[in-house]
Order: structure tokens, then C-alpha cells, then sequence
């Protein structure tokens, strides 16, 4: 009976299986016929020079090898006919089976059971030398199955997506089975082309392993089912977990959005209705001079266009957000940009210009750059002092064209040098008084653009932001291409 908690060996086809005898008798019996033919042989050359009982040793070597091989009832026959050979050939009278001296008799009945003896050893050894091989193929099959789970677990639980990691599973499956092919079906999947062994995972929704050719039996295969399955298990519920989390993060982004949102409209709306509304009822009483009138108009233009532009600014901001911004790219040439941007500034502030006459053109939607760099020096003028100019400088180098806005302002503390292009963030203790979009928006452009725009600032040195596209092949109209 099997012994519980031990792994099962297989059975050895001899004893305990007659079918297994039957299949097997024949060469059992030729590879007796031929040891105890030897066996003869020897002891015929061997009668001159020693008595025949005692050669009966050479049929005892015939024995134990037929029992090595052959098993405990192969040994038993050849024990039999090597006495009975030994007896009709050798021992007087030959020619019969017959016995003349009670010696030799003795002798005779000692070979059989030596015989017998050595072969049940041999056999039982032979039994233990098959088990032992047995254990060791059982535990190097375990040691593969144990790693090929230890791998199965580092694809499938790596954080990258389940699906994409199919592909890999069943590679390294393929790879640690031997198999030709592997494919790893979910419930309701189309399956492979080919024909192969199938083991169904312990997944929840089920999932079939495929294999076409390889090493492992159903058995073996059937072994992983379980582990394999609740790794897939693990990996979907991680998946799941993560995909919560990005949810959960997203809503708590859309949350501070929103806020942030609210409290512009709160705060950046409410100023200049709160202008529009008093100067317009100041206008409906009908009281003061021309010139106080005049006043209250310009107040009233002058707040409503600051609200247009905010509104503008969130317009673009969600079209940014939501990845809506479309670029209609034709060639560009930075310096009518910059200098139309200038133009916006009203010139209230010193503007230094330090562009190359052979800046190369960019391909890039004209009206959104000029927003970028009207933002850029609005934002310059706003954190430099009155007299102080704002610098654009560009140059080409590392097959880019760069036009830099440099300011001589205070500087960005290094603490807020990561959060400057985030929506709606006011640096430098809310100096300036601006919506906090500007800078967000430059950044929403330029990458819609195939550019990059970046911040190069020391502080208490000023500011610098450099905005950079790539060299192209320059339309022929412009000339040779620069850089």
C-alpha cells in the first residue's frame, strides 16, 4: 500500500505485473539461454582442470547477471537450469539426470540455493537502484517545475500589463517543458492551430495551457495547473488593484483640478466684475464729469478684456488637458514671431533682441507660438524690474534651434522650479498677480508642436526660458539649411 505524504514510484514490470512478464519473456528468456550457454562454454574448458561441482561457480556468475537485469523469478530459472545443466553435462553420469555420489548432490543443492540467494540480492538491489533513479528523476522534475513557477511568478507579477506578459509565459513554459509550441487560451479564446496535450489552469475564468510536443507528461503538466493558475490569479487582482489605484489618483487629480479651477474663478473673475459692476453703476447714476465717465469706460474695457483673456486661457487649458490641441504646422520664422509677440507687451518694457539672421525655419502652427512667446514675455516683464530689459536670444546647436526669454527678475526658488508649467501655480509668493495658466499653456503648445520648452534659472540671477524645435530640411525658398 502507498504510504501517504510519499510521492509514488513507478512499478517495475516484473513481478507485479504478469502482463507486463508476458511482454518481456522473450528476450528474458534469450538473455538466459545465452549467460548459461557462456556459463557452459567456461566450465567445458574448464573440466580438465578443476571438478565440476566446483565449477558450478561460473553458472552462479551467470546467475547474478540475469539477475541484474532480468529480476528476482529470471534469476530463479536461471538457477534452476544452470543446476540442471550442470547435473546433465557435467556431473557423472553425464548424459542423465542423475545423481551417483551423495556429494555431489550436496554440492549441487549448496549452488542452488547460493543461487537463489544471489539472485533475490541482485534483484533487490536492482529494485533499489530503479527506485533511487526514480527519486532522483521525481526531484529533478520538481526542482524544473519549482522554477519554472519561481519564473512564471517574476513574468506575470513584474507590474507590466497581464496580456503583454502572456506572450513571455508562454515562451518561458515552452522553454522550461521542452515543448515545441505553448499557448495559454482564456475562456472563450480561439485555440492554436496545432493539436497538443491541454491542462486547464485553476484560474478564475479559467485558463487552458497548450502544449505541442516536449519533455513533461500530463502528469507533470497537470502538477503546475494549480500554482500556475493562482498566479494568474494574483496577477489579475494586482492589475485590478493598480488600476483602481490610477483610478483613485485620477479622481483625486480631477478633484484638484476642479478646485483649482473654482477657486480661479473665484478669485481671478470676481476682481474684475466687481470693477465692471461699480464702474457700470457709477455710469447708470448719470453723475460726474466727461473725464470720470471716460475713466469708468476705459475701467470697464480694460477688465473685460482681462476677462476674455482668462477665459481664453482656460479654453486652451482644457483643450491641452484633454490632448484636443490639433497644430496646423506650416514653416515658421521664429524672429516675426518673437517680434509680433513683442508688440503685445505695448512697449511698457525694454526688449533686448539677440536673434541670428539665419535662425533655420521651424515647422509649427504660427498662432500658437505666438501665444507661447507672448506668454513667455508677459511673465518676463511681469517679474523684472521697470527698467530692466528682457533678453530673447537663440542660437542652433545639437540639431535644434533654441530662442531663449531671459528676465532679470529675483529668480525661481529651487522649491518651486519643479511646478512652474503646472496649471494654475503661482510662483514666487503670487508676485504678479497672474492666473497661474500662462506658463502651463507655453508648455501645452510647444509639445503639440514637437518642441520642448524648459527652465534655466539661478536664484537672484533671473529667469530663463528656453523654448527649442528641431533642425528640418529647410524649404528651398529659405536657402541652404542652417546647422
Amino acid at each position: 500500500m502507498p504510504v501517504p505524504g510519499r510521492p509514488r514510484l513507478p512499478e517495475l514490470p516484473r513481478e507485479r505485473h504478469p502482463a507486463g512478464l508476458g511482454y518481456r519473456i522473450l528476450p528474458a528468456a534469450a538473455e538466459i539461454v545465452v549467460a548459461l550457454g557462456l556459463a557452459t562454454a567456461v566450465v567445458a574448458a574448464l573440466k580438465p582442470a578443476a571438478p565440476p561441482a566446483g565449477l558450478g561457480v561460473i553458472y552462479l556468475l551467470a546467475v547474478l547477471e540475469v539477475a541484474v537485469r532480468r529480476g528476482q523469478r529470471a534469476a530463479l530459472i536461471a538457477a534452476l537450469v544452470g543446476v540442471l545443466t550442470l547435473n546433465y553435462l557435467f556431473v557423472p553420469p553425464t548424459g542423465r539426470l542423475t545423481i551417483a555420489h551423495s556429494s555431489d548432490l550436496i554440492e549441487l543443492i549448496v549452488f542452488l540455493i547460493a543461487a537463489l540467494v544471489v539472485g533475490r540480492l541482485a534483484a533487490r538491489e536492482q529494485l533499489r537502484s530503479v527506485e533511487a533513479e526514480s527519486r532522483a528523476r521525481l526531484a529533478r522534475n520538481r526542482e524544473r517545475e519549482a522554477e519554472l513557477l519561481a519564473r512564471a511568478a517574476s513574468a506575470l507579477l513584474s507590474g507590466a500589463d497581464l496580456e503583454a506578459q502572456f506572450g513571455a509565459l508562454q515562451d518561458l513554459i515552452a522553454t522550461s517543458t521542452g515543448a515545441e509550441q505553448a499557448a495559454l487560451v482564456p475562456e472563450g479564446g480561439e485555440p492554436p492551430a496545432w493539436n497538443g496535450e491541454t491542462v486547464r489552469l485553476a484560474s478564475l475564468p479559467p485558463v487552458t495551457l497548450w502544449t505541442r510536443g516536449g519533455e513533461w507528461e500530463h502528469e507533470q503538466l497537470s502538477r503546475i495547473a494549480r500554482p500556475l493558475g493562482k498566479l494568474i490569479d494574483v496577477a489579475r487582482a494586482r492589475q485590478r488593484t493598480a488600476g483602481q489605484a490610477a483610478e483613485i489618483e485620477a479622481a483625486k487629480r480631477a478633484e484638484v483640478a476642479r478646485t483649482a479651477v473654482l477657486r480661479a474663478i473665484s478669485h481671478d473673475l470676481r476682481s474684475p466684475l466687481t470693477a465692471i459692476t461699480t464702474a457700470g453703476s457709477a455710469l447708470a447714476t448719470g453723475h460726474g464729469s466727461a473725464a470720470e465717465r471716460a475713466e469708468l469706460i476705459e475701467a470697464i474695457n480694460s477688465e473685460a478684456a482681462r476677462l476674455a483673456r482668462l477665459v481664453d486661457d482656460l479654453l486652451d487649458l482644457s483643450q491641452i488637458e484633454a490632448g484636443a490641441v490639433r497644430p496646423r504646422a506650416d514653416w515658421c520664422d521664429l524672429q516675426d514671431i518673437v517680434a509680433s509677440a513683442a508688440l503685445t507687451l505695448g512697449g511698457d518694457h525694454p526688449i533686448e533682441f539677440a536673434l541670428p539672421d539665419d535662425l533655420p525655419l521651424v515647422r509649427a502652427d504660427a498662432a500658437q507660438l505666438g501665444r507661447v512667446f507672448a506668454n513667455l514675455l508677459e511673465n518676463a516683464a511681469t517679474h523684472s524690474p521697470p527698467d530692466a530689459p528682457i533678453r530673447v536670444q537663440g542660437a542652433v546647436a545639437g540639431g535644434r534651434v533654441t530662442v531663449r526669454v531671459v528676465d532679470r527678475g529675483a529668480g525661481i526658488p529651487l522649491a518651486e522650479r519643479g511646478r512652474v508649467f503646472e496649471p494654475f501655480f503661482r510662483g514666487r509668493s503670487g508676485a504678479g498677480g497672474g492666473s497661474g495658466l500662462g506658463l502651463a499653456i507655453c508648455r501645452g503648445f510647444v509639445e503639440a508642436n514637437g518642441g520642448r520648452i524648459v527652465l534655466q534659472a539661478d536664484t537672484g540671477q533671473g529667469t530663463s526660458f528656453a523654448v527649442s524645435f528641431p533642425v528640418v530640411s529647410q524649404p528651398e525658398t529659405a536657402g541652404s539649411p542652417a546647422g
